[in-house]
């Protein structure tokens, strides 16, 4: 632990923000899905676990932004569903996040070797 104030201005650099929208897209880019279906796929595909609200409030914000569509799915068993779907415009925002994100995992592993290098010897770590 750090004795310095340091520790409470760290942020948490393990979460990347809007994160969730790539993952969106890419579950969306193999099958279209509803805000439920969705929720669990992005917990057990991607690791990312989302709120059932914020997960609608981000849905439409990228069909906004054009990036996917939804359509009333009707259902005789159960209630209607509103089902997801990628764009076109989606999956050329998915091709230039993964692109970016590429370029961010290639600087964490930069990162990392330099300080696992620098630091070999400290067992604290």
């Amino acid at each position: 632990m750090c004795d310095c104030s340091c520790a409470s201005q760290l942020k948490d650099f393990g979460t990347i923000e809007r994160f969730v929208e790539p993952c969106i897209l890419l579950l969306l880019s193999q099958n279209p899905s509803h805000g439920y279906g969705l929720v669990e796929d992005l917990e057990k595909r991607c690791g990312e676990k989302v709120d059932i609200g914020n997960l609608y409030r981000t849905l439409r914000r990228m069909e906004k932004n054009g990036w996917v569509t939804s359509d009333w799915d009707t259902n005789d068993a159960g209630p209607d569903r509103r089902t997801y779907a990628v764009s076109s415009e989606g999956l050329h925002y998915l091709k230039e996040a993964v692109a970016s994100l590429n370029r961010t995992d290639t600087l964490l592993h930069h990162l990392f070797e330099g300080y696992k290098n620098a630091h070999q010897k400290d067992t604290t770590l």
